[in-house]
This record gives structure tokens, sequence and C-alpha cells, in this order.
């Protein structure tokens, strides 16, 4: 039997895209893996060599999945294993890596969570190339709910993406709306006509509407809701092992004080917005396009 088509689930960072694959993850019909970020290069060899110069936690996802896939645990010893898997592979393209994962879980369809690709739109005609019949699926966030998340995590780190930062500052502002409108405003270009739009916070919600909706999307059936409703029961739930911590958003694995997760729920398109020393709003742009998605 030929492996389904992927489902590629696109947002913006801090969007909410390892929670929807959480949800979708432990429906007996699907198979979610953590953020894979293949889409950075067409070799395997030369995704290794990215993931070796950039130092940072884009190869985790993908060893956390091929130490479980390949190796049955995410442990220490696995990871190393899944490293010198894929290093043995290193001829391989990207999309052939991607094809066998999704052999490996067939019957079940394979769904693959991604905000790194949105952020260039190369890396999403990659995919559009390697998978003309995937599935795509849109998740938004309102932008100041992502703006306070996104703000309040980049306050910790020593270094944040240049992604995400406003270069008309000196030095550079980190400003979330940037990552939000790129993203999407990348995706509806590569994917136009084709992507499915869905709001997380509508998944979010006790209302089995919305996750009825995913599973339409997915193209299964709506029959393991109540499991979809703990997604901490999802296999790459949480932190991985300490040589691969992470491959998950980090809106589902940091804790945030009360403070910033109030300010984040007190969501406007209008209000200056509270990362920018300048009492700037939203660009025009991102307002425009929000209010299409349904934020106000």
């Amino acid at each position: 039997m030929s492996a389904p088509p992927p489902l590629f689930i696109l947002a913006a960072p801090f969007c909410g895209a390892s929670y929807a694959a959480g949800c979708l993850g432990v429906h007996p019909r699907l198979y979610a893996v953590p953020e894979l970020c293949l889409q950075m290069a067409d070799a395997v060899g030369e995704l290794l060599e990215i993931f070796h110069l950039s130092q940072g936690p884009q190869a985790d996802g993908l060893l956390r999945t091929i130490a479980q896939l390949e190796f049955g645990a995410q442990h220490d010893d696995a990871v190393a294993a899944a490293h010198e898997w894929l290093a043995q592979r290193a001829d391989w393209t990207t999309a052939r890596l991607l094809a066998e994962i999704a052999a490996r879980v067939a019957p079940r369809r394979l769904v693959v969570p991604d905000t790194e690709a949105p952020l260039r739109p190369l890396d999403l005609r990659r995919l559009h190339r390697g998978f003309p019949q995937a599935g795509i699926l849109q998740l938004t966030r309102h932008p100041w709910t992502q703006g306070c998340l996104l703000d309040a995590w980049a306050r910790d780190r020593l270094f944040v993406p240049p992604d995400f930062k406003d270069h008309a500052f000196i030095p550079a502002l980190v400003d979330p709306q940037v990552p939000w409108l790129r993203c999407n405003r990348n995706i509806e270009t590569v994917f136009a006509g084709r992507a499915r739009c869905l709001r997380v916070e509508d998944v979010e919600t006790p209302d089995d509407a919305a996750l009825a909706r995913l599973c339409e999307l997915a193209g299964v059936d709506a029959d393991a809701l109540a499991a979809m409703r703990e997604p901490e029961r999802w296999i790459y739930a949480g932190f991985g092992p300490g040589a691969a911590p992470y491959g998950l958003e980090a809106d589902v694995l940091e804790r945030f004080d009360d403070e910033v997760l109030q300010q984040a729920t007190a969501a406007t398109l209008t209000a200056p917005l509270p990362w920018r020393p300048d009492g700037a709003g939203f660009d025009a742009q991102l307002v425009e396009r929000a209010r299409r998605y349904g934020y106000r």
C-alpha cells in the first residue's frame, strides 16, 4: 500500500503548529511528527551541515523522529544512532527522506508541522516541488496573542533569528508582526488557492466543531475527538532527551507567567504594540490580512 500524501501544518512562529500536531498526533489514522526542517536543503548531507553550522535546535525534531521510528525510543543513545542513520544517507534528497518517513508510518497519514519554511519562499517552493499532492493547512493565531508570546520568549534569548526583527531600528528590534505577516503572505503566495486556513483559537475552544474541522482537513473521520483533547498523550509531546530536547514550538514547551498570558488574551488590532518603544500599532497590511482571517 502506498503512503497517503502528507499533511503540512504551515504557520508563523508561535501560532500553534505544535499544538495542532499534538491533537492530530493522537488520532489513530494519523502520525504527527515534530518540526523536521527538511525544506532548508535539497540533500540530507547539506541539511546536516546546516544543522551543524547553526548549532541551534533545528535538528532536534528530525532526530527525535528517526530515533522513535527506527530505534524505538527517544533517549540519547537512540538520538546518536539517528544521527548516524542520517549521515549514512547523506546522498538522499530531503524529499526522499520525507517520503521514507511517510512510508514508514503508513497506512497512517503523516502530519508535519512547519514554522521554518513559511519564513522563506524558496523553502516553500521546495516543499511544493517535492510533494505537489500534499495537503496544506495554514494555521493562524491572532497577531496580538502571537506577538505577546514571542516577545516574552525572546527576552530570555541571547540569539533571536533575524527573521523575527525589524531592521529599521538600530539595533534591530524583535517585532513579532514581521514573521506573522511574512509567513502568512508567503503561504498564500506559494500555495494560492490550495492552502486551507484554520484559526488555532477555534481548535483550543471546548467546542468540538473546530476539532471536527481539523479532522476533515486531515482527511480522517472525527471519531477520536475525546483523545484529541489530550495532545499531551502524543508520543512527541513535551521536551525530548538531553541530546535533542526541542523540535516543538516554544508556545507548548515554555511556561509563561500570568502577566504575559493576561496581556496575550487582551487581543486587539488597534492598540499600540507593547513590545515597540515607539508606540506604533500593527502595520496596515497585517491588519487587513488579520481581518480577512476573522480577527478584530
